[in-house]
Formats: structure tokens, C-alpha cells, sequence
């Protein structure tokens, strides 16, 4: 227990560094991009955004797609949790495309989604 609090602390500390004056709040997680959403976005286009809440930080990648599915990945040793979405993102409306996933994810523990054992994939 005291290990994985360990790692989580490391975790939000090593990722800091990517939260910035473009991040944004989305209820009590605060989402930086690592990309800048263009104004077309072209079928499978990825964006990635690290998510941070009280309890973790974990990557988000969004891919514009109409098949609306998440995919919660597993972390490896001193890993991040990966969240994996396919939804259909325009630049107008990526901030509720996320919120959309993280409250889809609710039912999982988020935003204290603790590390899976084995891959989660929902429809959303």
C-alpha cells in the first residue's frame, strides 16, 4: 500500500512538468494537452492529454472515430495507466469529448481509477 502510494506521488511528480497554462479543469481533474487540436481532424487522428486527479495521473488518448469505446490499459511497473478512447473529437467540443470518457469511467473508481489487472473495454 505504501509502495503504490509511493509510485502514484512519483507518477504526479514526474508529469508535472506537462501541466501548464493550456491545461483545463474538468470536474476534479485538471487535462493538459500534449497536442494542438487543429481545426480539421481527419479519421484516426490521435491526441493524447495527461489527466490528473487527486489520486493519479494518467494518459488519455483520444482517436476521432465513431466507434465510441474506452479501452483502460494496465500500467507496468512505475508505468501510467493508459485510457484509450475512440469518439468523435472536433476542436469545438474535445473538452466535453473527455468529460464524456472520464464520467463513462465512474463505475471503474474514477478518479481513483486503481491500476487495472488486465485490460477494461466499455462502450460509451
Amino acid at each position: 500500500m505504501i509502495v503504490e502510494r509511493l509510485e502514484r506521488m512519483k507518477r504526479k511528480h514526474n508529469c508535472r512538468v506537462h501541466f501548464d497554462a493550456d491545461s483545463f479543469q474538468i470536474s476534479d481533474c485538471t487535462v493538459a494537452p500534449v497536442h494542438d487540436i487543429p481545426d480539421v481532424i481527419h479519421e484516426n487522428q490521435e491526441f493524447d492529454f495527461y489527466v490528473e486527479s487527486t489520486y493519479d495521473v494518467y494518459l488519455l488518448r483520444i482517436i476521432h472515430s465513431h466507434d465510441c469505446v474506452v479501452s483502460i490499459y494496465p500500467a507496468k511497473m512505475d508505468g501510467i495507466t493508459y485510457i484509450v478512447s475512440s469518439i468523435l473529437v472536433t476542436k469545438d467540443n474535445v473538452k466535453e469529448s473527455i468529460q464524456k470518457v472520464l464520467y463513462a469511467l465512474e463505475p471503474y473508481g474514477f478518479p481513483k481509477l486503481k491500476n487495472p489487472k488486465s485490460s477494461i473495454t466499455l462502450n460509451i
